[in-house]
């Protein structure tokens, strides 16, 4: 009996171990089943790899942004910082002005009086046209102005005037007349036409302004020009302007008045003047007091003869 049992016993732990092998082996085949589901870590892993190559781009991306923000206060700076010194700083304020005239007709320092509130503004800011409108309002003789801004604080200046043609007397003061019928003071006499003008003695001459009819000052110089271009004949000695009538006379070398109404048709009266002295050149010379152009269509003129009553109908008209 003692042997049988032994026996069954041998054969019941052959048995177990061989139950243990195969439930090894299953469990082996579930390991193994297990191990296939490696493939769902590996994808799970691969993610994760994504996320993280994505953070880290998102995180370059973010360093990048903030170095372009970076540089981008550093210029907002700069840019602030130029505007600031061109506009506001006193380096790039006007300092110097340099004023050159072309001519002396121009008074240098009502020039530079005009324009001095521009002075230590922003040079930037400084208008020109403004610049130019306050020149002529003080100056309307002031024909052409040349402007230019020379950084950081110098503004030139270039000015050119109408020219002058005449020159008058008044209280013992010279005036000139420009080509746009500006009066200003005046020293100089030399080339200029002396104009004896009446009628004065009521306007008050206001230096730099526009007191006279301007299509009298044009026609005065227009037949200036036409008696030396179609009268080589006619010297002219003197001119006199009466402004409240209107009328211009001319003495010329033979102490000749000629009358020209300046608010009629001028070349009507050169034409008449020509027609009279070529049919009377030789009389004229020694016998005319004056020759007037006035009246329409007709000459009127008064011979040495009667030099009294010539002269005494001139006071009567003009005294």
């Amino acid at each position: 009996m003692k042997n049988l049992k032994k026996f069954l016993q041998k054969y019941k732990n052959i048995f177990s171990s061989i139950k243990f092998k195969r439930n090894n082996k299953k469990e082996k085949s579930k390991l193994y089943v297990q191990e296939s589901s490696k493939t769902k870590y590996k994808s799970k892993r691969n993610k994760f790899k994504l996320f993280t190559k994505k953070l880290e781009f998102e995180n370059t991306f973010n360093e990048i942004k903030n170095i372009n923000t970076y540089y981008y206060v550093i210029w907002g700076f700069l840019i602030f910082s130029s505007a600031y010194v061109l506009f506001f700083s006193h380096y790039f304020s006007v300092k110097n002005i340099d004023i050159i005239r072309q001519d002396n007709i121009i008074n240098i320092d009502l020039s530079y009086k005009s324009i001095e509130n521009i002075r230590y503004k922003p040079i930037l800011f400084v208008d020109k046209e403004s610049i130019k409108k306050s020149l002529i309002t003080h100056q309307p003789n002031i024909k052409e102005i040349y402007i230019r801004k020379i950084l950081p604080d110098n503004i030139k200046i270039i000015l050119t005037s109408y020219n002058s043609n005449f020159i008058f007397e008044n209280d013992n003061k010279f005036y000139e007349i420009t080509d746009n019928w500006v009066v200003i003071p005046s020293k100089q006499k030399e080339n200029l036409i002396k104009l004896d003008i009446k009628s004065l003695s009521n306007i008050w001459i206001i230096d730099y302004k526009k007191i006279f009819n301007q299509n009298h000052i044009l026609k005065i110089r227009n037949i200036i020009e036409l008696l030396k271009e179609k009268n080589s004949f006619i010297e002219i000695k003197s001119l006199v302007f009466y402004k409240k009538e209107a009328e211009l006379h001319i003495i010329n070398q033979n102490w000749t008045i000629i009358i020209f109404d300046l608010n009629k048709d001028i070349l009507v009266q050169i034409e008449k003047l020509n027609i009279f002295y070529k049919q009377y050149v030789n009389k004229i010379k020694y016998w005319i007091i004056y020759l007037d152009l006035r009246i329409n269509e007709k000459i009127i003129y008064c011979s040495k003869e009667n030099e009294f009553q010539c002269k005494q109908n001139l006071k009567s008209i003009y005294e």
